[in-house]
């Protein structure tokens, strides 16, 4: 039964399959060559979070055990999830560079996801939450996001589709008017060119972007 105080990490404090420090020393769900000993969990990998490309994470010893290679990369994992929220094919790309065959890829990322670290659904949303309302991108922008991180097509739509095409359209406008305002001197039609190409490559839909133009350059004239 999945434990409810995991439901919504998003900073980890410790590997789910690594028992506290408090405890006996058990640990459960056995990784795919070994199991992280006890205490690997990243409360005790400050370099790692210091320093994340100068430890001995990423390059293994000439005489590394199977287990000491499950704790050096649940380690560089785990750094890098404290960062910034990852994909599961960023993280299975991760993995595999590390060395480890499909299925203990496959395993790793299986425990990742039961334990709340990886969601792809939960990331879409963050996407298109950052780069829509935040940075001012439209649909189309947020979409080539989301294959570029390796989010399932289906799963970006659906996070897409969650748009309200209302505040995309207020977004664009926004986005337009502050533009417009570089524009000043141009004639109009060079102005609309200069300004309908900046949206469109901003990911928004031809229909907006006429809507945002025409809106940001009456405004302007105004």
């Amino acid at each position: 039964m999945r434990d409810a105080s995991v439901e919504h990490l998003a900073p980890v404090t410790y590997l789910p399959w690594v028992a506290d420090e408090g405890s006996s020393g058990s640990t459960v769900d056995e990784p795919g060559r070994g199991r992280p000993a006890r205490g690997a969990g990243v409360e005790r990998d400050t370099r790692a979070r210091r320093h994340p490309r100068s430890n001995d994470d990423a390059a293994p010893s000439p005489d590394e055990t199977g287990l000491e290679r499950d704790e050096r990369i649940d380690r560089l994992v785990v750094s890098r999830l404290r960062r910034s929220a990852l994909s599961i094919a960023e993280v299975r790309s991760v993995l595999v560079e590390h060395g480890l065959d499909e299925p203990e890829v496959e395993s790793w990322i299986e425990r990742y996801e039961r334990y709340g670290y990886l969601d792809d659904a939960r990331l879409a949303e963050q996407v298109v939450h950052n780069h829509g309302v935040r940075r001012g991108r439209g649909a189309g922008a947020i979409l080539h996001e989301l294959g570029r991180r390796g989010i399932d097509p289906t799963v970006a739509r659906a996070a897409v589709d969650d748009l309200d095409p209302e505040a995309e359209r207020e977004n664009a406008t926004a986005v337009a008017v502050r533009r417009a305002r570089q524009l000043t001197g141009l004639d109009r039609a060079t102005a609309e060119r200069r300004l309908s190409a900046f949206l469109q490559r901003r990911g928004y839909s031809g229909e907006v972007v006429r809507e945002a133009v025409t809106t940001a350059l009456a405004a302007d004239d105004s």
